[in-house]
């Protein structure tokens, strides 16, 4: 057997964000069905993509980025 090791790989800069899987962009999927009852008759839904309130669209993650968390502390977002 070898006493030889490998050196560790280093980290990664960069964390890519885990909701948008790095590409900076969410889907979300917009249902209407006209009427004043919601679960009855047709309903048209709509695919949208926008920009990913975790990472602010540039796919890395960081919290100091994420609008989320200043939701969830009670302060206000930063401007974009």
């Amino acid at each position: 057997m070898s006493e030889h090791k490998s050196p560790p790989e280093p980290e990664p800069q960069v964390r890519a964000c885990p909701w948008c899987h790095g590409s900076g962009f969410l889907t979300h999927a917009l249902a209407y069905c006209p009427g004043t009852d919601p679960f009855k008759g047709p309903t048209e839904t709509v695919h949208r993509a926008g920009q990913c309130p975790h990472c602010r669209g540039s796919g890395a993650y960081d919290s100091a980025l994420d609008t989320t968390l200043d939701q969830a502390r009670g302060e206000e977002p930063p401007p974009p």
